[in-house]
Protein backbone atom coordinates (compact mmCIF):
# COMPACT_ATOMS: atom_id res chain seq x y z
CA UNK A 1 0.00 0.00 0.00
CA UNK A 2 2.75 2.61 0.46
CA UNK A 3 4.60 1.79 -2.23
CA UNK A 4 1.51 2.52 -4.44
CA UNK A 5 0.94 5.51 -2.46
CA UNK A 6 4.38 6.79 -2.77
CA UNK A 7 4.34 6.00 -6.57
CA UNK A 8 1.04 7.83 -7.15
CA UNK A 9 2.47 10.98 -5.09
CA UNK A 10 5.64 10.62 -7.60
CA UNK A 11 3.15 10.31 -10.55
CA UNK A 12 1.37 13.42 -9.40
CA UNK A 13 4.72 15.33 -8.34
CA UNK A 14 5.73 14.45 -12.18
CA UNK A 15 2.81 15.71 -13.61
CA UNK A 16 2.81 19.18 -11.84
CA UNK A 17 6.59 19.25 -12.90
CA UNK A 18 5.58 19.07 -16.55
CA UNK A 19 2.31 21.53 -16.06
CA UNK A 20 4.37 23.92 -14.75
CA UNK A 21 7.39 23.30 -17.52
CA UNK A 22 4.45 23.95 -20.21
CA UNK A 23 2.97 26.84 -18.38
CA UNK A 24 6.47 29.22 -18.24
CA UNK A 25 7.56 27.56 -21.88
CA UNK A 26 3.68 28.58 -22.97
CA UNK A 27 4.30 32.14 -21.45
CA UNK A 28 8.29 32.67 -23.27
CA UNK A 29 6.33 31.94 -26.00
CA UNK A 30 3.89 34.23 -25.53
CA UNK A 31 6.24 36.92 -24.28
CA UNK A 32 8.42 36.08 -27.40
CA UNK A 33 5.18 36.93 -29.84
CA UNK A 34 4.67 40.09 -28.36
CA UNK A 35 8.53 41.07 -28.62
CA UNK A 36 7.95 39.97 -32.81
CA UNK A 37 4.82 42.34 -33.45
CA UNK A 38 6.39 45.31 -31.49
CA UNK A 39 9.58 44.64 -33.55
CA UNK A 40 7.49 43.99 -36.94
CA UNK A 41 5.48 47.30 -36.12
CA UNK A 42 9.20 49.34 -35.27
CA UNK A 43 10.29 47.77 -38.88
CA UNK A 44 7.03 48.94 -40.36
CA UNK A 45 7.80 52.65 -39.13
CA UNK A 46 11.17 52.33 -40.18
CA UNK A 47 10.14 51.91 -43.53
CA UNK A 48 7.91 54.57 -44.07
CA UNK A 49 10.42 56.80 -42.73
CA UNK A 50 12.68 55.95 -44.84
CA UNK A 51 10.45 56.52 -47.72
CA UNK A 52 9.31 60.14 -46.67
CA UNK A 53 12.84 60.58 -46.39
CA UNK A 54 13.58 58.67 -50.10
CA UNK A 55 11.03 61.56 -51.09
CA UNK A 56 11.96 64.22 -49.73
CA UNK A 57 15.77 63.86 -50.85
CA UNK A 58 14.31 63.91 -54.56
CA UNK A 59 12.66 67.16 -53.64
CA UNK A 60 15.18 68.99 -52.40
CA UNK A 61 17.88 67.67 -54.95
CA UNK A 62 14.41 69.05 -58.02
CA UNK A 63 16.39 71.73 -60.12
CA UNK A 64 13.43 73.60 -59.43
CA UNK A 65 13.95 73.43 -55.29
CA UNK A 66 17.15 74.12 -55.82
CA UNK A 67 16.53 77.23 -58.01
CA UNK A 68 13.89 78.70 -54.88
CA UNK A 69 16.65 78.10 -51.72
CA UNK A 70 19.17 79.74 -54.13
CA UNK A 71 16.65 83.00 -54.80
CA UNK A 72 15.56 83.14 -51.29
CA UNK A 73 18.39 81.54 -48.94
CA UNK A 74 21.17 82.74 -50.76
CA UNK A 75 19.86 85.74 -52.44
CA UNK A 76 21.28 84.59 -55.88
CA UNK A 77 19.66 85.68 -58.83
CA UNK A 78 19.45 83.74 -62.20
CA UNK A 79 22.13 85.54 -64.93
CA UNK A 80 20.56 87.20 -68.29
CA UNK A 81 21.10 84.36 -71.15
CA UNK A 82 22.75 87.00 -72.98
CA UNK A 83 25.75 87.65 -70.49
CA UNK A 84 26.54 84.12 -70.60
CA UNK A 85 29.79 83.14 -72.74
CA UNK A 86 30.74 79.90 -73.26
CA UNK A 87 34.64 78.92 -74.40
CA UNK A 88 35.44 77.49 -77.82
CA UNK A 89 37.70 74.65 -77.82
CA UNK A 90 41.03 75.46 -78.09
CA UNK A 91 42.15 72.07 -79.82
CA UNK A 92 41.16 70.90 -82.77
CA UNK A 93 38.96 67.50 -82.32
CA UNK A 94 40.26 65.62 -85.43
CA UNK A 95 43.51 65.34 -85.23
CA UNK A 96 42.64 63.46 -81.79
CA UNK A 97 41.46 60.39 -83.11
Amino acid sequence: MVGSFSTVLVAIAAAAGLCLFYLSQSTHVAALGYQIDGLEARVADLRAEQQQLTFEIGVARSPSTIEVEAQNELRLVALDPTVVRFATRSIDQTHLK
